[in-house]
């Protein structure tokens, strides 16, 4: 599959409606491409849908990040259409934390488990957003009070203004419960 652009992936989410959602601010401009690798096709395309169980194991995220600098990195998982995106009362759902990702370097500190897609049946397609974060060198990111228990309703833009993260990049894909 061909790399795809920072402009690629942003006008992708623009046109998905994830700019000004609930998982990535109006004004966000990413600075690096986001590919996320899963062991049973490879890599997601920004828009693309694939199926529910193509995407049950954890992916592998990388990212062009800047280089000669000491820097760490989060990365979340999140799905704004919980339960439907007509209703995202559940909204963002909290798939995947990993902090304090070094790239070829260190893997990262899950901070919240892989949880795949499973959108319920006839909800529609849902968007998984994967976002990339700059955080502090100097501190490990915290989920919340909640910690791991609060995956629904999960605000992500709280606990990255929290944690003094920086939206960095972002990619997404569609998975939908046609059964």
């Amino acid at each position: 599959m061909a790399s795809v652009t920072v402009d690629q992936i942003k006008q992708a989410l623009s046109d998905a409606g994830l700019l000004g959602s609930t998982v990535i601010p109006s004004n966000f401009n990413p600075s690096v491409s986001v590919h996320a690798t899963y062991p049973k096709f490879g890599n997601i395309q920004p828009g693309e849908t694939y199926a529910i169980d193509q995407t049950q194991d954890e992916p592998t995220v990388s990212f062009n990040a800047p280089a000669g600098q000491e820097a760490k990195y989060t990365i979340v998982l999140a799905d704004p259409d919980a339960p439907s995106r007509e209703d995202p009362k559940w909204g963002p759902f909290r798939h995947w934390v990993l902090a304090d990702v070094v790239p070829g370097q260190h893997p990262g500190q899950t901070l919240t488990g892989y949880m795949g897609p499973a959108p319920p049946e006839g909800t529609g397609p849902h968007r998984y957003v994967f976002l990339v974060y700059s955080q502090p060198v100097d501190r490990t990111p915290v989920l919340g009070v909640d910690g791991d228990d609060k995956r629904p309703s999960y605000d992500v833009q709280k606990f990255a203004r929290d944690n003094e993260l920086e939206l960095i990049g972002a990619n997404f894909f569609y998975a939908e419960n046609k059964k």
